[in-house]
Formats: structure tokens, C-alpha cells, sequence
């Protein structure tokens, strides 16, 4: 019985300590004139800050405390300024949210790891051929089972070892059938994510399993595989026969280029004068840096079959013209860290980007239970004109009978129909997809309607529904209440107080004056023998208007000369510079482009500046007084009051959490 009841005892310590720390963050740390403020926001902000603060002994809880307490004290005064009623907050408030909100409303596991995918595929590049049974989105069960039976014959006949290339152009309904199916190099986002995906998962010389896009089924052919040589920049000499032109002379002046060069000419030159592609002949044939894919695919295979930099090809006939192209400049693929904003941008723009909102939305229809009619009710197909299948020429028919059947909720609001048939009145607008039937426009649009409407309605209750946005956002809206606080408390009070700036420098004067100045001609000339004739110039009382116009000719800038009072300590003054009235010797440092020349005109002790000249640094310094003080004087009035058996627990999570 004694064992048991020790158990029991155990048991119920365990328990309690367990209910302890689960609720030690709704615990009150603080209260400030009857108003609670928890331990877990406290330890929040503690642990988001901890790594950014310099100081060590701020990284101290008490001090910290102190901190977070005045912290509270300003947005109270804020807020009793009315500083958050301010038509400016609050518009900054609603334009900070939407672009805090926007990493909320995506699934980003999805989104990091279709990067890296990219990223990796990025690395090797492939040259597919494929066979295409084509087939829309929108497609009916009918047309859907006849395009699958028709590819599944086509993979039937490939697996019992027909010819590939021979099926490509008697049966693939792609345009690259001609050309025995050849799609030639690519890598990511140059093809359906789908298509891309089976490419990069079949080996060489293999095909794969029928696979669908937003074109129809596709057997891809994986031809050859290769290190992505990275991205390249080139010059060309172009010529091209115009259309109207009754000679047909490109492929002569092209030879006739290549001959010059081989004879020695200047590659820039000849393009500068005789290159028929305007747009780069001004720069010397110089184009844009591209990659495979991003160019004629005739011209980049001739391009990247340069090894050299500044070697040049023969002459390249591709659908524009004849090309000599010479290698400028080697781009290697950067790394993950560099390429990830731009792949980031091409993942949004991209179709592929479906996956991370169908991956988001669905675990959000689980979040809200939204299971009602997803698909559309077949009487609502009637009450959309046949309009809606032409692009941008659909409007709603106002006299329809308004309809209030519920299409489904999420949580306590309701859609209706109406409101669908609103929603495509607007949505055709922006949408230039060509859909084979109104069918399958409406579920297409009915799919973006119930999308839209989930992401819409998280996103106005993300604070309720996200704790980690409740608190960033939070975050934001106080600090800039602080931040107005203190432009309104001090920083506008010190702008304008032009007698507290005259008192306070009146204080402070001896932290306002000139070290011993010197007023000087700096000269810096391109060469030692310059500098001998600056220097025989300035000893001989000749003015610097006349020493730069009689050195400075023929569009040549042989000295450049700085003037005025500086201190002695002027960082443009030459290492061991001797301060003395008249010319100096000629200085010059290693690795420097100029040589010096100093005329000291006159040599001014120290003095205090006048408040007009310390205007700048009086207001600043001032500035932190009036904070230290209006700081100093925040917490009078105020009844402040520590709960320090909840403190001492914060202390001794914080010191389990950073070990």
C-alpha cells in the first residue's frame, strides 16, 4: 500500500510539473496599471532578440526585463496619444501586412523542395524526343479514355522494340513530328513540369511511361544527358539577305568577313562596320549572356563548341541569317545559394507553381472541413451564357433570378452561387486561356473560385488562425507606434526647438570644435613629372584656374585639384603629411595612381565651431538627451509590478533552451 501511494504521489508530481511548463507561457510576468502582460511573449521577444544584441549585459533577463517594461510603457503612451487612430499608421499598417502575410499563404515545405529539385536539375541538361497524343485539361471521360488507349498502343508497340522515331512521325500529334519527335536540349522550366519530370527520371537511350500535361499524353525519349555547361557571352558578325532585296549576297560577305579576320582583322571592328545586326553592331557584336535554350538552338551549339575565349568559328548559318560568333566570356552554374531568388521567381511564374497552392489549399479545406458540392452543380452550367467560351467577352446576365443555393462554407461563412457568377464575371477578364468547351471553363473556374476563397478567407484570419503571424504582426504595428512615439516625443521636439539646440550647445560647448585646420590646395597629378610642374607653379604664386588650364588641354585631365580649410587629420592628406605653410615635397604611396602636391595657405589653431557649423551633431546629441530623459521619466506615475515566481521560472527555461 506504502508503494502504491508513492506512485500515486510520483505520478501526480510528474503531472503537475508537466501542466507547469506546458502553461508557463500564459502565465502573467508583468502587469502595468492592472493591465497583464504574459511570460510567453516576454520569452519570445527575449529569444528573437537574444542574437542580435551587442551588449552582454542586455542578454541578462533582469536588464532585458527592464527593457521589455519600457518597452510597454511607450505603446501605453501611444496609444493614450492616440497615435494609433493616425490616418499614416494605419495605412503603413495595411501595407506591411500584405507583404507580411504573403510567405503565411503558401505551403513552403512544397515550395523549398520543388527549388532544390530545380536546383539539382539545373546541374545536367537533357536531349529528349517524345510522341504526343493530344489532349486538353477540360478533356470528357470519353476523350480521356481514347486519348490513354491510343498512347497505351503507342507504349505497347515501344516495349515489344519498335523504332521510336519511326512511331514519332506517323503517330505523335506534337509539332515535332517532322523531326522524328527531337525537342533538342533543355532543362528546368523549359518544358511542362511533367514533361521535365519524366525526362529527368528516364535513363539514356530509354523511353517513359505515358505521362500527362496540360497538352495531353507524352512518351519521352531520352537521347542524351550532359553537365550543364553554364551560361555563356558572345559576340557576333551577322549578315542576312532582306526580303525585298533582288540580291542574295550574305553568304559572300559573310566569307568575305572571315577572310578578313583570318588576315588579322579586328573582330569588333568588322562587326562595328559591317555586321547587319544593328541592335549589337554598336557593341561590337557584343550580346547578352545566355544559356542552352535561351537562343537559337543552332547558334548556341555553335557557341558553346568554342573552347577558347577569343577564339571565333566559322561561319554558322541558323533561320536568321549567317553568324561568326566569337567566345567572350565563361559563365559556370553558381551555386544553391546564389541561384535560389532566381529559381524562386521562375517557380512562382511558373505553371509548376500549382503544386505548393493545390498542396496549401488542400491541407486547408482538412484544416476547415470544407467537403460540400467541390464540384460544380450541373443546373448552374444553364445560367452561364455560351459567352463565357470567347475571351474576355463574357457579362453576367442581370436578369437571372437571384439564386441563393449553397455551393459550401468554411467555418461560419457561406458561399453561394451568386457569388460564383460574380467571381467569373471578374475572373474571365484576366483570363486568356483558350478552353476547348464552357464545361470546362466553369469547373476550371470553379476549382480557382473555391482556391481563392479558402487563401482569401485565411489570410483575413491569419491573426486568429497562426500564432507565429498574430506575433510578427503584432510586432510590426508596435513598433511603429514606438517609432512614432519617439519622432512626435523627441526627434520633432529637438528638430524644432531651435532655443533648447542654442542652450544645449551653450552646455556642451567644449565637445564642439575644430581640431587645427589648414587651408589648402590638394593637387593630384597623373605622373611625377606633372607634379614637378604643379609644384614649380604653385611656388612661382600661379593660380590654380591657371595651373589647370594650361595642364589640363586637348580633353586631357592631367591634375585635379581639391581647395578649402581641413583638418589636419584629413584622410586625403598623404601619410606624414608635415603641416607647414607653403609647397610641399611631392607624395606618392605605393599603389597609388597619383602623385601630391600640397600648398598650405594658412594654418588656423583650434577653435570652437560656431552652432551654425556643429549644427548637425548639437541636434543629434541633443536629441539622445531629450530620450535619455523622457526614458528616465516613463515609469513615474505608473504602478509597475514583477511577478517574481514566474520570473524565476523564465529564467530557468531560458537557461534549459540555450544550454
Amino acid at each position: 500500500m506504502k508503494f502504491i501511494n508513492s506512485l500515486l504521489c510520483l505520478i501526480v508530481l510528474f503531472f503537475s510539473a508537466g501542466i507547469s511548463a506546458q502553461s508557463l507561457k500564459d502565465k502573467t510576468l508583468l502587469t502595468i496599471d492592472g493591465v497583464d502582460f504574459d511570460a510567453g511573449t516576454f520569452m519570445k521577444f527575449y529569444f528573437k532578440n537574444i542574437d542580435i544584441v551587442q551588449q552582454e549585459e542586455q542578454k541578462d533577463v533582469n536588464n532585458y526585463l527592464d527593457l521589455y517594461i519600457d518597452y510597454r510603457l511607450k505603446l501605453q503612451q501611444a496609444y493614450e496619444l492616440g497615435l494609433d487612430k493616425k490616418e499614416s499608421h494605419i495605412n503603413d499598417i495595411k501595407g506591411t501586412r500584405a507583404s507580411l502575410a504573403q510567405p503565411y499563404l503558401t505551403d513552403n515545405k512544397v515550395t523549398e523542395s520543388l527549388v532544390k529539385e530545380a536546383y539539382e536539375r539545373e546541374k545536367e541538361q537533357i536531349n529528349a524526343s517524345h510522341i504526343l497524343i493530344k489532349l486538353s485539361r477540360g478533356a470528357s471521360p470519353a476523350d480521356t479514355l481514347k486519348a490513354w488507349n491510343r498512347i497505351q498502343d503507342i507504349y505497347d508497340q515501344l516495349k515489344d522494340g519498335a523504332d521510336f522515331a519511326a512511331l514519332a512521325r506517323t503517330k505523335s500529334e506534337g509539332p515535332s513530328a517532322g523531326n522524328e519527335g527531337k525537342v533538342g536540349w533543355f532543362g528546368p522550366f523549359r518544358m511542362a513540369y511533367e514533361f521535365e519530370t519524366a525526362s529527368y527520371e528516364t535513363p539514356v537511350n530509354t523511353f517513359s511511361k505515358p505521362t500527362r500535361t496540360d497538352f495531353g499524353y507524352h512518351i519521352v525519349y531520352v537521347n542524351e544527358r550532359r553537365p550543364n555547361p553554364g551560361e555563356i557571352t558572345v559576340a557576333h558578325i551577322m549578315t542576312f539577305d532582306k526580303k525585298d532585296s533582288n540580291e542574295n549576297t550574305a553568304t559572300k560577305r559573310i566569307q568575305e568577313l572571315y577572310t578578313q579576320l583570318e588576315q588579322g582583322k579586328r573582330f569588333e571592328e568588322l562587326a562595328r562596320e559591317f555586321s547587319d545586326d544593328l541592335n549589337s553592331a554598336p557593341r561590337g557584336g557584343k550580346l547578352n549572356r545566355f544559356g542552352i535554350g535561351g537562343i537559337d538552338e543552332t547558334f548556341a551549339n555553335a557557341a558553346y563548341e568554342i573552347k577558347e575565349i577569343g577564339a571565333y568559328s566559322e561561319p554558322v548559318q541558323t533561320k536568321f541569317g549567317w553568324h561568326i560568333i566569337k567566345l567572350l566570356e565563361k559563365h559556370p552554374l553558381k551555386n544553391f545559394e546564389e541561384l535560389e531568388k532566381v529559381l524562386m521567381d521562375k517557380l512562382k511564374n511558373s505553371p509548376r507553381s500549382r503544386k505548393i497552392t493545390e498542396s496549401f489549399t488542400n491541407n486547408l479545406k482538412k484544416q476547415y472541413n470544407v467537403s460540400e458540392k467541390l464540384l460544380l452543380p450541373k443546373e448552374v452550367y444553364s445560367l452561364v451564357e455560351d459567352s463565357l467560351i470567347m475571351i474576355r467577352k463574357y457579362e453576367l446576365n442581370k436578369n437571372l433570378p437571384s439564386n441563393n443555393t449553397r455551393l459550401f462554407h468554411i467555418n461560419e461563412t457561406n458561399f453561394y452561387v451568386k457569388d460564383f457568377l460574380s467571381y467569373i464575371e471578374k475572373r474571365q477578364l484576366k483570363d486568356a486561356t483558350v478552353y476547348s468547351s464552357k464545361i470546362e471553363k466553369l469547373d476550371a473556374f470553379y476549382q480557382s473560385f473555391i482556391t481563392d476563397k479558402i487563401i482569401e478567407y485565411y489570410d483575413t484570419n491569419l491573426e486568429r488562425d497562426n500564432e507565429d503571424f498574430r506575433f510578427l504582426y503584432n510586432e510590426f504595428k508596435e513598433g511603429f507606434l514606438v517609432f512614432d512615439l519617439i519622432e512626435t516625443q523627441v526627434w520633432k521636439k529637438a528638430d524644432n526647438d531651435s532655443i533648447g539646440q542654442r542652450n544645449y550647445y551653450d552646455t556642451h560647448k567644449e565637445s564642439y570644435k575644430w581640431e587645427r585646420r589648414i587651408d589648402i590646395d590638394l593637387t593630384q597629378s597623373i605622373s611625377e613629372e606633372v607634379a614637378n610642374e604643379v609644384s614649380d607653379m604653385l611656388k612661382k604664386g600661379i593660380a590654380i584656374d591657371s595651373i589647370k588650364a594650361q595642364l589640363n588641354v586637348d580633353n586631357k585631365t592631367k591634375v585635379i585639384v581639391s581647395s578649402g580649410k581641413v583638418e589636419e587629420t584629413y584622410n586625403r592628406l598623404p601619410e606624414g603629411f608635415d603641416v607647414k605653410l607653403g609647397v610641399s615635397d611631392i607624395y606618392h604611396e605605393d599603389g597609388e595612381s597619383f602623385y601630391k602636391v600640397i600648398s598650405v595657405k594658412e594654418i588656423v589653431e583650434p577653435t570652437f565651431k560656431t552652432l551654425e557649423e556643429a549644427r548637425g551633431r548639437v541636434i543629434n546629441d541633443y536629441k539622445q538627451e531629450l530620450e535619455k530623459k523622457w526614458i528616465d521619466n516613463l515609469r513615474e506615475g505608473h504602478e509597475i509590478k514583477v511577478h517574481k515566481n514566474v520570473l524565476k521560472k523564465i529564467k530557468a527555461e531560458i537557461k534549459k533552451q540555450l544550454g
